[in-house]
C-alpha cells in the first residue's frame, strides 16, 4: 500500500507537489485528508494524504509514513480539489495553500478536543464532490445590494432555510473588526443556534473544535474572515459573502496571496450550493458580473432614502481665513449632532499624527534606513516606519541644519482626534484604528463602548466606517484627496465605494465629506458610475477585461535586481505582444526592508492558455513573488 502526501512547506512550483510513501504498517487506518508525519530530505515534516494505490513507480526505494497525527481526516476530497484550484490559479506552492488553510494540531491529545468530539457523535464526511452547480445565468449566484439592515434581514431568511434542512452555511466578513456586531446580530436572531467563529486568533485546540464541528455538522452557522473560505464542511447548503466590495478579502502582503471572493466562487461550485455577495455598493468586477448575467440581483434597496451628502471645498474655507482641519459645517454638524444625543464618525485615511516632518529651513525629511520611506510620526513624539520595525525619537531640532523649524505635514488619525479633544473637551472621544484594534478583545471592547453610546465621537481610518450603532447622526470624512488622487486604476472605485458605504445608513442624517479637490468626476457622479468605469478600463485593458498578474523581484543587490528582471521580462516580451507586458518597473516605494523592487505587469488575455508563459511563471527564482488579480 502507497500514499501520496502533500508536504505543508514550499515546493517550487516546477517540483512535484506530493510525494509517493510506503503506509504498510499503517494499512487499515490511512485516510484521505489525514495529517500525517513523514520524512522529508533530511527532517521530519507533516503532510495530507491526498490519495492511495495499491501500486508505486518500481525501482525507487519508496520512505515510510512515520505516524498519523490525527486519526479523523481533516479535508474531503472536495477541499484538496479547492486547494489545487487554489495553487494553480495562484501560482503558490500546493503545500502552502494548505498549511495557510489547515487548523494548527495540538502536539498533545488535548482532552477537551477528545470531549467535544466525542459530543458530536457524528462521521466526518469524506464523500466526493457532488456534481458542479451550473453557472451562466445566475444560477446559484446572487449580488444582493442593499443597506447593511436590509442585508441582514435577506441573510436572515437565508440561514433560517439552511437550519430548517439541516443545512450548514458559512457567512464571511472581511475583517476583523466586523466580528463583534456581526456576531451579536446572528445570536440574537438565532438565539438556539451555536454561532463557530473560524478565525487563525483562536487557539490551536479551539480552532480544530471549530473545524470538527463543520465537518461533522454539529453545528449550522460559521462566521469567518477569508481564512474559513477553506473550511471542510459536512452539509454545506450556502455561502454568504458580506461586504463584497472590500479589498480585504484579497490576502496581498503574504503567501498565499489569494482572494477569498475567488476562492468562494470554487468552492460554491464544489459543494454545489448557492452563493450569494451582498454589499452597500459593489465592486465593479461584481457589477460585470451581473451584467453578463453570472449572477443574478436582489435589488433590496428600491426604496431606499440615502442619507444626504454635502461635500465641502476647502479652498472656500482657506479664503475665508479659516486654515484648522474642520470646515465650520462640520464643527456645526458635529454640535448639531451632540446636542441631539447622537453620535458621529469622522473617517481620516492616515494612520498617526503626521505623515511626515520636513525642515522649512533645508527641506530635510527624516526617512526610515531600511525602506527610504519618510517615517510617520506619531502621538507619542515617536518616528516609525509604515513599512517596517523602525522606530526613533522625533527629532527636536534638524539633524542636518540644526534647524527648530521642523514641523509635522498630512494630519494623520491621532492629530485629529487630538484637535477633536480640544474643540469639544466635554466629549468623550475614543480612536479606531490598526494600532489601537490589534486583538479581537480591544475591538470588542471599541464596538461595545460605541454600540453602548460610551463614545460620543469615533476618530478613525476605513475600520471605523464599518460600525454601525443605532445612535449615529453623522459620518464625516475629513479629507478624501488622499483616497482620490492616489496613483492607482482603482482609485476610482474605491472612492466610489467608500461615499456609498458613508451614504447607506438608515439612521444617519447627514454625511460631509471635505475636500480641495470637489470638480473630482467621482464626487460629481450621480449615476453611471460603473458604466463609466467598465468602459475606461476597456479602453485601457484593465480587469474585469483582462486577467492581471504582478511579477515582483526582490533583492538586497541592486545590480542582480536589474539584471534579473530585465532577464524575465525579456523572456515574457518573446512570448507575448509588447502591450500584454509592463516593465520591469520600480514601484513608488522601491527599497522596503532594505530589499529593493522591481515588478512586472502581464495584462494577459482570458481566452488563451500559454503553456509557455506557465512555464516561465513556474520557473521563477525564489526572488520572485507572483501576485494573481493584484489589488494595484
Amino acid at each position: 500500500m502507497f500514499t501520496h502526501v502533500i508536504p505543508l512547506t514550499k515546493i517550487p512550483l516546477n517540483k512535484p507537489q506530493a510525494y509517493t510513501y510506503r503506509c504498510a504498517e499503517f494499512q487499515g487506518e490511512i485516510k484521505v485528508g489525514q495529517v500525517v508525519q513523514i520524512p522529508l530530505y533530511n527532517r521530519t515534516a507533516v503532510g495530507v494524504i491526498a490519495a492511495l494505490s495499491e501500486t508505486a513507480e518500481p525501482n525507487i526505494v519508496y520512505k515510510s509514513i512515520e505516524s498519523i497525527a490525527d486519526h479523523l481526516p481533516l479535508l474531503n476530497e472536495r477541499d484538496l480539489q479547492l486547494a489545487r484550484f487554489t495553487s494553480d490559479y495562484y501560482y503558490a506552492p500546493l503545500g502552502i495553500i494548505l498549511k495557510h488553510a489547515l487548523p494548527a494540531m495540538p502536539k498533545r491529545k488535548i482532552k477537551k478536543v477528545d470531549e467535544a468530539l466525542e459530543k458530536m457523535n457524528a462521521a466526518v464526511i469524506t464523500s466526493s464532490p457532488p456534481p458542479n452547480l451550473p453557472l451562466g445565468k445566475g444560477e446559484g449566484r446572487v449580488l444582493a445590494i442593499g443597506t447593511l439592515k436590509q442585508r441582514q434581514l435577506y441573510y436572515a431568511e437565508i440561514i433560517q432555510t439552511c437550519v430548517r434542512k439541516d443545512k450548514q452555511v458559512l457567512f464571511l466578513i472581511p475583517e476583523l473588526t466586523l466580528v463583534p456586531q456581526t456576531l451579536d446580530w446572528l445570536k440574537q436572531t438565532f438565539p438556539d443556534e451555536e454561532i463557530i467563529f473560524l478565525h487563525g486568533s483562536l487557539s490551536k485546540s479551539n480552532e480544530l473544535i471549530a473545524w470538527r464541528k463543520a465537518q461533522t455538522n454539529a453545528a449550522k452557522i460559521f462566521l469567518g474572515t477569508r481564512r474559513a473560505v477553506f473550511a471542510a464542511f459536512a452539509e454545506l447548503g450556502h455561502i454568504i459573502v458580506d461586504e463584497e466590495q472590500d479589498l480585504s478579502y484579497k490576502q496581498w502582503d503574504m503567501n498565499p496571496r489569494f482572494d477569498a471572493r475567488t476562492v468562494c466562487e470554487k468552492k460554491a461550485e464544489m459543494y454545489a450550493c448557492p452563493l450569494t455577495f451582498g454589499a452597500a455598493a459593489p465592486s465593479v468586477a461584481a457589477y460585470a458580473k451581473l451584467k453578463n448575467k453570472t449572477y443574478a440581483l436582489a435589488a433590496l434597496n428600491k426604496n431606499n432614502v440615502a442619507a444626504p451628502l454635502t461635500v465641502v471645498d476647502m479652498r472656500r474655507e482657506a479664503h475665508q481665513s479659516n486654515y484648522s482641519l474642520f470646515s465650520t459645517l462640520l464643527l456645526d454638524s458635529l454640535r448639531e449632532t451632540l446636542q441631539a444625543g447622537k453620535q458621529a464618525i469622522i473617517f481620516v485615511n492616515r494612520r498617526g499624527a503626521f505623515s511626515f516632518l520636513l525642515c522649512r529651513d533645508c527641506g530635510f525629511i527624516p526617512r526610515c534606513p531600511n525602506c527610504n520611506v519618510s517615517l510617520v510620526e506619531y502621538g507619542s513624539k515617536k518616528l516609525a516606519c509604515s513599512h517596517c520595525s523602525f522606530k526613533s525619537d522625533s527629532p527636536v531640532v534638524c539633524p542636518n541644519c540644526r534647524s527648530t523649524r521642523i514641523r509635522g505635514f498630512g494630519s494623520g488619525v491621532e492629530r485629529v482626534q487630538d484637535e477633536v479633544v480640544k474643540l469639544f473637551p466635554d466629549t468623550t472621544v475614543a480612536r479606531l484604528d490598526v494600532g489601537t484594534a490589534t486583538t479581537l478583545k480591544s475591538v470588542r471592547e471599541k464596538y461595545n463602548d460605541f454600540f453602548n453610546k460610551k463614545i460620543d465621537i469615533l476618530v478613525g481610518t476605513g475600520i471605523a466606517l464599518r460600525l454601525n450603532a443605532p445612535a449615529l447622526g453623522l459620518i464625516a470624512a475629513a479629507n478624501i484627496d488622499a483616497i482620490l488622487n492616489f496613483p492607482d486604476w482603482r482609485t476610482d472605485e474605491r472612492s466610489w465605494t467608500l461615499i456609498k458605504q458613508m451614504k447607506a445608513r438608515e439612521d444617519v442624517s447627514r454625511c460631509i465629506i471635505q475636500t480641495y479637490n470637489p470638480e473630482h468626476a467621482v464626487l460629481q457622479q450621480k449615476k453611471n458610475f460603473y458604466e463609466r468605469e467598465l468602459a475606461n478600463r476597456k479602453r485601457f485593458a484593465y480587469p474585469p477585461f483582462v486577467k492581471m498578474v504582478k511579477l515582483i523581484c526582490r533583492s538586497d543587490d541592486y545590480n542582480f535586481l536589474q539584471t534579473e528582471a530585465t532577464r524575465v521580462a525579456g523572456q515574457l516580451l518573446n512570448i507575448l505582444p509588447q502591450n500584454s507586458v509592463l516593465g520591469p518597473i520600480e514601484p513608488i516605494n522601491p527599497k522596503i526592508r532594505n530589499f529593493w523592487q522591481k515588478r512586472i505587469i502581464l495584462k494577459l488575455d482570458f481566452s488563451l492558455k500559454n503553456d509557455i508563459v506557465e512555464n516561465v511563471l513556474k520557473n521563477l527564482s525564489n526572488n520572485w513573488s507572483i501576485d494573481v488579480d493584484p489589488l494595484t
